[in-house]
This record gives structure tokens, C-alpha cells and sequence, in this order.
């Protein structure tokens, strides 16, 4: 929603405002997480299974898609919420 609302303010000036928004990602941080959210009871024990891919996000799939959205090619692209977690927010 913020991002969106930057988006509006700012369209004129020709400044875009994207969000990138991760998921698991195999990194010490989101294993601190999983252990987290495993402490309150939460299984996410088959967080990657259920994922398409099989696997847990990598630094470098979320860099992809900030560079994606840093790039000419997502020139029109203006208030989006990219979710960089292979569809797990959407399950």
C-alpha cells in the first residue's frame, strides 16, 4: 500500500516506487525466522516443499527482482508489491 501511494505522489516527477517483497529466504536471518515461528507452533517445517520449486528463496532470486524492477525493462511498471516467495503468499 505504501509503495502505491508513493507511486501517485511522485508520478508526475518520473519517479517510480516498487516493493520488493520476500518470502523464506535461505539466508541466517529467515532460519532465525523459521525457528521463530516454529517456537509459537507454527510447522514450516515443509515451507519449501510446498513451495513450487521445492526450495527455499536465495539472496540472489531477490536480487533478480530488484534489478528487474531498477531496469529499463520495468520502465511502466509504477506501485507494484512484487512477491519474491514462488507463489507461497498466494497458498
Amino acid at each position: 500500500m505504501f509503495a502505491r501511494a508513493i507511486a501517485v505522489e511522485f508520478r508526475d516527477q518520473g519517479i517510480r516506487c516498487n516493493a520488493v517483497c520476500p518470502g523464506f529466504i535461505a539466508t541466517p536471518h529467515g532460519a532465525r525466522e523459521v525457528e521463530a515461528l516454529a517456537r509459537f507452533g507454527v510447522d514450516v517445517s515443509d515451507a519449501a516443499i510446498r513451495a513450487a520449486q521445492g526450495r527455499m528463496g536465495t539472496p540472489e532470486d531477490v536480487a533478480r527482482a530488484a534489478l528487474f524492477l531498477a531496469s529499463d525493462d520495468a520502465g511502466f511498471v509504477n506501485g507494484v508489491q512484487l512477491f519474491v516467495d514462488n507463489g507461497f503468499s498466494a497458498v
